[in-house]
């Protein structure tokens, strides 16, 4: 064999080689929207207790979610009923879409001068999810958590079960 013909036959079988080991594209399945999930033992001011504290006081909400190009919409609550027909906001803010393998922190500001006992809740569902009546259509898309407050209360006089909106399933107990 002449070597330019050599060359030429060992780069045609070069180039076929090299393009048997190019495999197509992968493809993957759209992404699944995943609601709004808190990390609770994060939270702060944390859950399981109750807050005494100052007023205004910063909240900090660890979540995630897969929310497929929609934003989330986060509302807080002071002393929210379930099951009223008018259930109005206090504060509420709007977080951009993002992805479930990120952990995203919801910052707000509680500034509303309150004193005694209440119950503070938050309610995170995606934009438009929320009713006229200010609570989600849709609760299997929103995530909530409750705070009690006992703001001004240096004596402890006052029990929890009093509260607003508080049931003797949600109070915590008090201690003996």
């Amino acid at each position: 064999m002449k070597p330019a013909r050599a060359v030429l036959c060992c780069s045609a079988w070069l180039a076929l080689g090299l393009l048997g080991c190019l495999d197509e594209a992968p493809t993957f399945a759209p992404r699944v929207q995943i609601p709004p999930f808190i990390i609770a033992g994060q939270v702060d001011p944390p859950l399981g207790a109750i807050y005494e504290g100052p007023v205004p006081f910063q909240i900090n909400v660890p979540f995630r979610s897969e929310d497929v190009s929609i934003n989330i919409d986060a509302r807080l609550y002071l002393d929210l009923v379930p099951g009223t027909a008018d259930s109005p906001a206090v504060e509420g803010t709007e977080l951009p879409a993002g992805n479930y393998e990120d952990i995203r922190v919801l910052t707000m500001d509680w500034t509303r001068r309150i004193t005694g006992c209440h119950s503070l809740t938050l309610i995170m569902t995606y934009d438009g999810n929320f009713d006229v009546n200010g609570l989600p259509r849709d609760d299997t898309l929103a995530a909530r958590v409750v705070w009690w407050l006992n703001v001004g209360d240096s004596e402890g006089d006052v029990r929890m079960v009093t509260c607003p909106g508080a049931s003797q399933v949600d109070a915590v107990p008090s201690v003996p």
